[in-house]
């Protein structure tokens, strides 16, 4: 409860308030002000100052739907050391706002040299302020930091020191009907500032409002307070003003009472609110929400993606369209996102065409994707992102008639486009003839293009390689941007199929760490073989494209013979050598990520866990206490690996002939081992060449796809040389 204080007479006095707001949105809190008759106003940044009497005040705290808070400077003055700050506050007549019977909590914003923390400029102004009132009473004021009777700002901007006292105590944006720690990031007041700006008022004469990605309702539920008229600091119990001396209780409830007997009859109301939300948390959230703000049977909320609701409009009545869609906070979470941006430009416009449809965004490149040309946009600031909201008016003459296909490209998406489909027709014969699902279609052919794209199935896995530093990031955002847009029209693949990650270096433990947790599997077909394969979770798929052609020489090779599969990883040579007749299989891998992945693909196709086993263990370590022989070996190992489940770092160039060596002595007298790597600078070792017959079947091991990046792998086949 507020401290009971005596009150001054305030019958013909005037305030210079200022008003804060979000940044950008200056403009719309003047507007709302001149509305209620409070037309003294100038514009600032971030803010409204606003000269008016005690009533306008009250008005201003009560009817902002976009303030921030309602501040009352008292003083303004020079600083030139931390005793200026003290001496400065002291001097402000407190008796006028307070007593030593309020209790107070200050807060500081800024710093100089002076004030190198606001904690210290805190402290500094309420020893001043206490000691004010003990010089003047013998008494000070109490510390109280949640809801103090007395709120009191100091801002220091250079060596400028301004003191107001907050008369709104807390943000205003707390209306009191969202619960604290709800999962919208959106606070009311922004929300409210960026309907205002697309035209949404009490007397706009639009009868329908659907936001297609609610989140919590914020939206929703400041549409459906404006048009009932609900004024937005009704439901709040806590105000800075309430413990300040010139409060005047009686005049504040009969605003009170006037703005309660304003509200409108919400079965008179005429509006449809409508709101989807695909997360089952979000619209929990909003449910409550909407109770708590009283609005139940006003606003409707439906867990469904928006692209599958039956949303109830009139074509006949004039509506508004916004939402704050997600951004993406990870480059591939954009690019993920540049399909669920294009289906809401496509549906807005298949759907609300005639009306006005708004959107908050922080990235420019998602913008772009709806296909309608924008009229204005604000710049704006959402959860410490600078953002803008786009509003875009859905009529004729704004709406890119084609934007859905090719005519949304860029120039470089469009050539980009152009080279993705002259690879792929290039390619089609072979990927028939061989009934291939998965391959590779594109590999930095064009230097600016620094990206792989693979093909699984009806999927496309993109793969952007590391940039050089001397690459602007911006102009090569721009470029992935541009990348991901064209598939979707060179190969004919849904947006939504297309998944983008940052390849760069992976070693020890990272090699297996997650990406994701989506757990998006499918399966795939490979000369017989079935795979599972992972398009989202982990840098890798589970299947190296580029093997594929030592895949079918191991299947070919196979038949009766005993393989050993070493550094298998998710053991796709296995299978096929399963698949080629191989009378046993053993599959080693470090990884348990992996090694169960291996389990899950040999029984996938059929093979009996007695004749095709997979052990985990560090390959060195296992063949350096080997005793069994084999008659086909398969060996891909790491460039590098520094994993702690290994006994000793791999370096694949210092120690491969310590491993070629290990792997010969487990090779049986006519067997042959297979040995890849994917070291661009790898050089096989003199003395293996001279001890063992050795076979270079790179150029053999590459398939068409991979023509254009020879160095992707290189591959021996190692055999016993024959006695004498």
């Amino acid at each position: 409860m507020n401290t009971p204080v005596e009150t001054v007479d305030t019958v013909g006095q005037m305030y210079h308030l200022e008003i804060t707001c979000p940044l950008g949105l200056e403009n719309v809190l003047e507007q709302e002000l001149h509305s209620e008759g409070l037309m003294d106003t100038r514009l600032g940044e971030a803010q409204v100052k606003l000269t008016t009497d005690l009533e306008g005040m009250y008005k201003a705290c009560l009817w902002s739907r976009v303030a921030t808070r309602v501040m009352l400077p008292v003083a303004n003055f020079k600083m030139e050391s931390a005793d200026d700050l003290y001496e400065g506050v002291k001097a402000i007549v407190w008796s006028d706002h307070m007593t030593a019977a309020n209790t107070i909590a200050i807060d500081c914003h800024g710093t100089n040299h002076h004030i190198r923390n606001t904690q210290f400029g805190s402290v500094r102004a309420k020893d001043a302020i206490a000691d004010y009132f003990v010089a003047l009473s013998g008494e000070r004021p109490n510390v109280e930091k949640v809801q103090p009777d007395v709120r009191i700002s100091i801002r220091i901007k250079r060596d400028i020191v301004t003191v107001s006292i907050d008369l709104s105590g807390d943000s205003m944006h707390r209306r009191g009907y969202r619960q604290q720690g709800s999962m919208a990031p959106l606070k009311e007041n922004l929300a409210a500032g960026l309907l205002l700006r697309a035209g949404w008022n009490r007397d706009c004469g639009l009868t329908q409002l659907i936001d297609p990605m609610c989140g919590s309702g914020t939206f929703l539920v400041e549409a459906a307070m404006m048009s009932l008229d609900m004024a937005p600091g009704l439901r709040r119990g806590y105000w800075g003003f309430k413990g300040w001396k010139q409060h005047d209780h009686r005049l504040w409830q009969q605003l009170m009472d006037f703005a309660k007997n304003r509200k409108k009859d919400p079965a008179e109301l005429g509006i449809r609110f409508q709101g989807t939300d695909r997360e089952q948390r979000a619209i929990a959230a909003s449910r409550e929400n909407i109770k708590r703000a009283g609005l139940v049977g006003v606003i409707d909320v439906s867990m469904a993606s928006f692209q599958q609701h039956d949303f109830v409009i009139d074509q006949e009545k004039p509506g508004l369209v916004i939402c704050n869609p997600p951004y993406g906070e990870r480059l591939g979470d954009e690019m993920a996102l540049i399909a669920l941006y294009r289906q809401l430009g496509e549906w807005v416009v298949t759907h609300v065409r005639g009306w006005q449809f708004m959107m908050l965004t922080s990235n420019e490149h998602l913008a772009r994707q709806i296909p309608v040309r924008p009229e204005k946009s604000t710049r704006v600031i959402n959860g410490g992102l600078e953002c803008r909201a786009y509003r875009f008016p859905l009529l004729d003459g704004h709406i890119k008639e084609d934007a859905v296909a090719q005519s949304i490209m860029t120039p470089g998406a469009q050539m980009f486009a152009n080279r993705l489909q002259k690879n792929a027709k290039k390619l089609k014969k072979w990927v028939e003839k061989n009934n291939i699902e998965c391959y590779r279609v594109y590999d930095a052919d064009m230097p600016e293009y620094a990206v792989a794209i693979d093909v699984y199935q009806d999927w496309a896995h993109v793969q952007e390689y590391k940039a050089p530093k001397s690459v602007d990031p911006e102009k090569a955002k721009q470029r992935l941007f541009e990348v991901v847009s064209s598939i979707p029209t060179a190969l004919n693949i849904a947006e939504a199929n297309v998944i983008v990650k940052h390849r760069q270096k992976q070693t020890g433990k990272a090699q297996y760490e997650k990406l994701d947790q989506s757990n998006h599997e499918i399966i795939v077909k490979e000369y017989g073989c079935e795979f599972i394969v992972n398009l989202k979770d982990y840098l890798d798929t589970g299947l190296f494209l580029d093997h594929r052609p030592v895949r079918k020489l191991i299947q070919d090779r196979a038949n009766g013979k005993r393989f050993l599969n070493l550094f298998c990883y998710t053991a796709s040579a296995s299978v096929h050598a399963g698949e080629g007749g191989a009378r046993s299989s053993l599959s080693v891998d470090m990884s348990n990520t992996y090694t169960e992945w291996a389990r899950r693909n040999i029984e996938l196709n059929e093979f009996s866990e007695r004749d095709h086993k997979v052990e985990r263990a560090d390959c060195i370590e296992w063949l350096r206490h080997s005793t069994d022989e084999f008659d086909l070996i398969f060996m891909d190992p790491p460039t590098f690996s520094n994993s702690k489940k290994m006994s000793e770092i791999l370096d694949i160039q210092r120690d491969h002939g310590e491993l070629l060596r290990l792997s010969m002595a487990r090779l049986s007298k006519d067997g042959e081992l297979i040995f890849s790597n994917n070291y661009r600078r790898f050089v096989l070792d003199k003395d293996i060449e001279e001890e063992f017959s050795v076979q270079n079947i790179t150029k053999l091991s590459m398939d068409p796809d991979f023509e254009r990046n020879t160095k992707i792998h290189q591959c021996w086949i190692l055999r016993h040389r024959s006695e004498g």
